[in-house]
């Protein structure tokens, strides 16, 4: 563990952006589905946290705009943020999101410099993607969310109206809308798009 501290705690490994899960999940009205992600994440088994900057567990604060984690994987254990974006500008037509988030500098450092995820021809830890997705289904069965992407430095990137648009998905990016919502995608957007089914799979 302490290695992990270490890890955590270094200024170095906190930079380069993020390989990340990011949420669209309701309007900026309700914040009850924020509070259950949280919980969340932090009733898993895996999960750590969440910490304060000196590497003391504290306690979920659901005004903060990130809590800060360790996932324990079977060889690795690895820091992660989770953060709250609560758009403002207009309250009424704004949106809640949740963001599960590596530093692309601490992935490099634990997992290799080899895996990149930041170029042309990114390389994912295969255990973080997974984590990543498992994360976001089980989100999903907890609170249907609108819109959810995984790539690197997604953020705010793009709405679910976007799909319904002729943007331009210039990287890698991972896409996923509940069946409900799938109508909203047009059709030249369904490639890019997994739908998950009413029963919360593919």
């Amino acid at each position: 563990m302490i290695k992990t501290k270490d890890i955590f705690q270094n200024e170095k490994l906190r930079c380069g952006g993020f390989y990340e899960l990011c949420i669209q999940v309701c309007p900026s009205l309700d914040m009850e589905p924020i509070k259950r992600y949280t919980d969340f994440i932090k009733s898993l088994e895996n999960v750590d946290g969440p910490f304060n900057k000196n590497f003391e567990v504290t306690d979920i604060k659901i005004e903060n705009f990130e809590h800060e984690w360790i996932l324990n994987l079977d060889n690795y254990s690895i820091p992660f943020k989770t953060f709250h974006i609560h758009e403002t500008e207009s309250i009424e037509t704004g949106f809640n999101w949740f963001d599960v988030c590596f530093y692309t500098s601490t992935i490099e450092e634990i997992f290799g410099a080899e895996y990149q995820t930041w170029n042309e021809n990114p390389k994912y830890p295969t255990e973080l993607t997974e984590f990543l997705r498992k994360t976001m289904f089980d989100l999903n069965g907890i609170y249907k969310f609108q819109m959810a992407m995984i790539d690197f430095e997604i953020s705010g990137q793009y709405y679910l109206a976007d799909l319904n648009t002729n943007f331009n998905n210039w990287t890698n990016s991972n896409f996923f809308v509940n069946e409900k919502d799938a109508h909203l995608i047009s059709e030249r957007n369904k490639t890019v798009v997994e739908i998950i089914a009413d029963n919360g799979t593919q």
